[in-house]
């Protein structure tokens, strides 16, 4: 039998650009496909797709291989796994799929052997063997995503990598599956999937035609679209179902699927459009990278995958397949980025340095800056050594959604989520244990999830005033709350050490039963907690503090600084709960240590207020440092105002002003009155020559906004479409 040509081999043997999907290739422009014939082609598209799916170290190649031994040696005499319940109903996680995962397991690790020349026919009689098992039964799920995504894309890989080892029947059923893949309506990851199905089955039966049109299908999708499509937005977001923020969740699929695949077919009939390459490279770069911190994409961008254990953008699991819950490194970013790093495009040094960073290459510099992501309610604030983010809801978007048992808990994720990494690690499988009225950055009512809506989970935001703006390196996120009958004005003001969190007209009207808390943080416990009032660690349990002065707290390289008179609690133990209680996972319970900080507002509270600070990456001298030489109005960093018009924060080092005006309005600053004739946000900061401002309309409407800072004006027009809500400077002498 003739074995497919490995990659190195079919790199010499086509007539292609001779650059390794392993190896850096040179920085030029995109160069055009080559007249290369359709059969080379498919040779090498599938050769690097097989190659970029098989374990390339050699302790990835033991892993598989010993995951392969054990599954084979428990194969029953029919093909099936005693262990595996062949009639599971359950429509996220679907024990039938743990067959194919197994399968799939089988498949590469006799790719490896054969590669290497040491064919191994044992193994490979069982794979056919438990091949049969499932094509005979041909089982299907009551969830049609399983028998048109999940099944599809499983039995392709496992037939691409056995190739001339099926036999002619074999074929033809993984061909039938595949072709239940009914992908021309579809759109998103949801597209992306089954256009890679149908490349990967023209690969399987050497069909030019069929993977023509699934590229074709493929780049029509990588384009900017306008809400409440789904793809990529303007801003680089990513939404589907709708007007959900879920860049890394069916975003993230879109990105490795897509990468992957435009990876393969560099350098032949098949390679991606240059505007094409443009808008998917800019999506990358300007929109996926800026949630990463670590290996974690930023879980206010994940929707309802939130709920499943061991959700990560880099897997390390070398064993896996391509789909949840046993993905695997050879599917995730690392891989994807690494692939297309090696394309000569015009944005390649970006991407390698990319792959680097997914890599924790500490020697490549972190991405730093402000971004507002208009089209999605989000905030991402970057700098060394940590990243923070506010998920914000208005009328434009919706809160997330309950699909599958997964989301069950998720009323409060979109309520001004604020996040908070260092590392990475601070919520790693917190989720079933989290306190979920009490989410990081939120304003709650307490005792139950229950906001007197009628549909809580799934729902748009009933206010317009929420966005952010932001000149690229500081900005401020700004949430009018309204939910059932709490209402409350919270802002986040951003700069380079410090954040700080304000909140005004916090009121509950018609509910007397209720208290009302506004969380600081919620993540894992990791060493000990102390505080202004005592140096000595905070024992277990809950502690409640009221200061007639400012007031502190240090956790995992964190200060939080507190005004004056401020309830604050502080829970510091062990909290449980189950992955069933939130989505789909097992019933098993969860018990972990957690910090939990958060405000106090009291019962039914009306015109609530809170201001605080937020320190990362300091130590507990730092912190209390910075308390003791601040005053909320005499330091470096002070609040100008809070009320439920506007809300105002200062900088003196970096003579900055964030400031949100919910109505036509003035504001006496250090820096001079300032003017507005319309409600907006503003970035005021003086320069040599006069002012910098930068403004947005938060209410993501065109408009002409007149800005007066000590009596000298500009006029700034903010803009409509798909920039609309998106943030604009102009200078001022």
């Amino acid at each position: 039998m003739t074995k497919l040509l490995p990659l190195a081999l079919a790199l010499v043997c086509a007539a292609v650009p001779s650059f390794s999907l392993q190896a850096t290739g040179p920085d030029t422009s995109q160069a055009p496909p080559s007249a290369s014939s359709a059969s080379s082609d498919l040779v090498l598209i599938r050769d690097r797709y097989v190659l970029s799916v098989l374990p390339a170290q050699p302790s990835a190649i033991e892993s598989v291989q010993a995951e392969s031994a054990k599954y084979a040696a428990a194969l029953q005499a029919d093909g099936s796994w005693s262990d595996i319940n062949y009639t599971d109903a359950s429509r996220s996680v679907w024990a039938n799929a743990d067959h194919l995962d197994r399968l799939l397991v089988m498949a590469k690790s006799a790719r490896v052997s054969r590669n290497a020349g040491r064919q191994d026919e044992a193994l490979e009689s069982k794979i056919l063997l438990a091949l049969k098992w499932w094509t005979d039964r041909d089982y299907h799920n009551t969830n049609w995503w399983w028998n048109e995504i999940g099944v599809p894309q499983m039995v392709g890989e496992i037939g691409v990598l056995l190739g001339p080892q099926l036999s002619p029947e074999a074929h033809a059923k993984i061909v039938a599956i595949m072709k239940r893949s009914v992908w021309r309506k579809w759109t998103g990851a949801n597209l992306v999937w089954g256009v890679s199905i149908e490349i990967v089955r023209g690969c399987l039966e050497n069909d030019p035609a069929a993977v023509a049109e699934g590229y074709d299908r493929l780049y029509q999708e990588i384009k900017i679209v306008s809400q409440p499509e789904d793809g990529i937005e303007q801003d680089n977001s990513f939404h589907q179902h709708g007007t959900q923020l879920y860049s890394g969740g069916y975003g993230l699929d879109f990105a490795n699927d897509a990468g992957r695949f435009i990876s393969y077919s560099w350098g032949t009939r098949y390679q991606v459009p240059p505007d094409r390459m443009a808008i998917f490279s800019a999506f990358l770069l300007d929109g996926e990278q800026w949630m990463i911190r670590g290996d974690v994409f930023d879980y206010s961008a994940v929707g309802r995958e939130i709920t499943r254990k061991e959700k990560v953008a880099v897997p390390h699991d070398e064993t896996g397949g391509p789909i949840y819950p046993a993905n695997a490194a050879a599917y995730g970013l690392g891989n994807t980025i690494a692939l297309l790093a090696a394309a000569p495009t015009p944005r390649q040094k970006e991407l390698q340095a990319f792959a680097a960073r997914l890599k924790a290459d500490s020697k490549v510099p972190e991405v730093t800056g402000n971004k507002q992501f208009w089209s999605s309610d989000f905030m991402a604030h970057r700098r060394k050594g940590f990243y923070t983010s506010v998920k914000m809801m208005s009328t434009r978007m919706h809160n997330g959604e309950l699909v599958n048992s997964e989301g069950k808990k998720s009323q409060h994720l979109s309520d001004g989520v604020n996040f908070l990494y260092l590392t990475g690690n601070e919520y790693k499988d917190i989720f079933p244990a989290w306190d979920w009225t009490k989410l990081p950055g939120t304003t709650a009512i307490q005792g139950n999830l229950d906001t007197g809506e009628k549909d809580s989970i799934g729902l748009a935001g009933k206010t317009r005033f929420n966005g952010g703006v932001s000149d690229g390196t500081y900005g401020m996120a700004v949430m009018d709350l309204a939910r059932g009958k709490l209402t409350a004005k919270k802002a986040w003001f951003f700069f380079d050490s410090s954040y700080v969190a304000l909140g005004a007209g916090i009121n509950l009207t018609g509910d007397s039963e209720h208290d009302v808390a506004t969380d600081v943080n919620q993540a894992l416990l990791v060493g000990d907690v102390v505080t202004s009032q005592s140096r000595q660690p905070v024992p277990v349990g809950t502690q409640t503090y009221s200061s007639p002065d400012l007031f502190w707290v240090y956790h995992n390289h964190v200060g939080y600084l507190f005004a004056s008179d401020t309830k604050v609690n502080l829970s510091v133990g062990p909290q449980s709960g189950s992955w069933a209680d939130i989505g789909a996972g097992p019933a098993t319970p969860v018990t972990v240590p957690v910090f939990n900080l958060w405000i106090d507002h009291g019962r039914a509270p009306q015109d609530g207020t809170y201001q605080y600070t937020v320190f990362p990456n300091v130590t507990a001298d730092e912190t209390a440092r910075r308390a003791n030489s601040a005053a909320f109005n005499l330091s470096d960093i002070s609040v100008l105002s809070n009320t439920e018009n506007v809300q105002a924060v200062y900088d003196k080092g970096l003579k900055l002003i964030e400031v949100a005006f919910r109505q036509m309005g003035e504001l006496k600053t250090p820096l001079g009155q300032i003017e507005v004739d319309n409600s907006c946000l503003l970035l005021v900061r003086q320069t040599a020559a006069g002012w910098s401002i930068t403004a947005s309309n938060p209410q993501n409407e065109p408009m002409t906004l007149n800005v007066a800072v000590k009596g000298s004006q500009v006029t700034i027009q903010l803009p409509g479409g798909n920039l609309a809500g998106s943030s604009v400077t102009a200078e001022v002498k």
